[in-house]
């Protein structure tokens, strides 16, 4: 990778007015070079005051702004921000997150090892912030890529897309990401899943990079996205990908305990 990269940081916004100002004044607080960093923020049609509040950052040189006419969801809002930069590197950042200023160098400092193409970083909750019984499942140090942990090559069922960053030269490689899945989940899994299929030894975690995470949920919320999601996107993940079957969790739906759960 050369010298100082260009950086494009995509960042889709949804009805996020409480956490979406200090989402990105962490990104301007960057202690990278600020004239290689390029911020794009997709308003996907939020109702609430989301879009006002990231028309106030447009008079930033380093962001632009976008806004859907209506609700695509998380794949068109991630490709039109892919579509709209060149940088070298893209970074996707959830619009309910906070960084510390050294992350995009942290996320440089593993794609400058050989071989690797990818990184998703960690997930914590913002200090000072008490944990339910949800939060200490969601962040669990076993849990997801965090389990893998760092140097070692991560499988696509744990390469999400909150907190990640990805050459270019892969996007241009695999294409955008599947605007067929317009709700809640698993457009991050089928695109890690191209990707990971020829470049399986190329994604890293790294627990160095990390977002403080500003979005607290009842188990009950919890539950119907998860519901919702296993109804629709994780049925046409299973169809597009029956050889990964096991690791999408298909052999326990299918299971006696998963049928009667």
């Amino acid at each position: 990778m050369k010298n100082n990269p260009t950086i494009d940081i995509i960042i889709p916004c949804y009805n996020v007015s409480q956490t979406i100002w200090e989402c990105v004044t962490s990104i301007l607080n960057q202690s990278y070079t600020k004239n290689k960093v390029s911020i794009f923020l997709i308003n996907d049609c939020s109702t609430d005051e989301t879009g006002k509040i990231i028309n106030s950052f447009s008079k930033d040189e380093n962001v632009r702004v976008f806004h859907h006419k209506k609700n695509l969801g998380l794949s068109a809002a991630r490709n039109s921000g892919i579509n709209a930069g060149n940088g070298d590197i893209i970074f996707f950042l959830d619009s309910d997150m906070s960084v510390k200023p050294q992350w995009i160098q942290l996320h440089l400092n593993e794609l400058e090892k050989k071989d690797v193409i990818g990184v998703v970083g960690d997930s914590q909750l913002p200090n000072g912030i008490h944990s339910n019984k949800l939060d200490r499942y969601l962040y669990h140090p076993k849990r997801g890529a965090r389990k893998i942990g760092m140097g070692t090559p991560v499988p696509f069922q744990y390469f999400l897309f909150n907190n990640t960053s990805l050459r270019r030269s892969i996007i241009n490689k695999f294409g955008l990401f599947n605007e067929k899945i317009t709700t809640y989940g698993g457009e991050d899994t089928e695109y890690a899943v191209r990707i990971w299929e020829n470049h399986p030894n190329g994604l890293r975690f790294s627990s160095r990079a990390v977002s403080y995470h500003f979005h607290p949920r009842e188990f009950q919320d919890f539950c119907k996205s998860m519901f919702q999601y296993g109804k629709t996107n994780y049925l046409l993940l299973l169809k597009w990908y029956p050889q990964y079957s096991k690791e999408l969790g298909g052999n326990y739906i299918n299971s006696i305990k998963g049928k009667f759960i």
